[in-house]
């Protein structure tokens, strides 16, 4: 993971192919899998993205590009009882995932971007765990 500017990037191998991550992307029971407990989604440019992460943590985007199987990209920003994640407004930030089929599986590439300074690292760390839990959960074939 490395970041540049006001973005971090992130690339993980998925031992599943793109048809079964892209589901996970886009789909709210299969995304409490992995990241939040409660989501309301609408996957297609201009639906709802929102994601309540943890409890008082609420993600709230919308959705700017779904192409199957190879790219969603959203719109992010919290609504937050943390004075922190709460400068970043719903919506002020774009989280883009491209899906790259790979022999055995896929490799994932997300990209976090607009994002403040003093909340690259937390975001960095988050997506880090939210993506190795989504590798993990997809592996035990659970």
């Amino acid at each position: 993971m490395s970041c540049r500017d006001d973005a971090i990037e992130r690339e993980i191998f998925i031992a599943a192919p793109p048809e079964t991550v892209f589901k996970f992307l886009i789909d709210p029971e299969l995304m409490s899998r992995w990241i939040g407990s409660l989501h309301r989604l609408d996957p297609r440019p201009g639906g709802a993205f929102q994601v309540q992460v943890s409890p008082g943590n609420v993600v709230h985007g919308a959705f700017t590009e779904v192409v199957p199987f190879r790219r969603v990209a959203f719109t992010w920003g919290w609504e937050s009882d943390d004075p922190a994640l709460a400068q970043l407004r719903p919506g002020a930030s774009l989280v883009e995932i491209v899906l790259e089929p790979r022999a055995a599986g896929t490799l994932v590439r997300l990209r976090h971007g607009r994002l403040p300074d003093d909340l690259l690292e937390i975001h960095r760390e988050r997506w880090s765990v939210y993506l190795d839990k989504l590798a993990a959960f997809l592996r035990s074939g659970a």
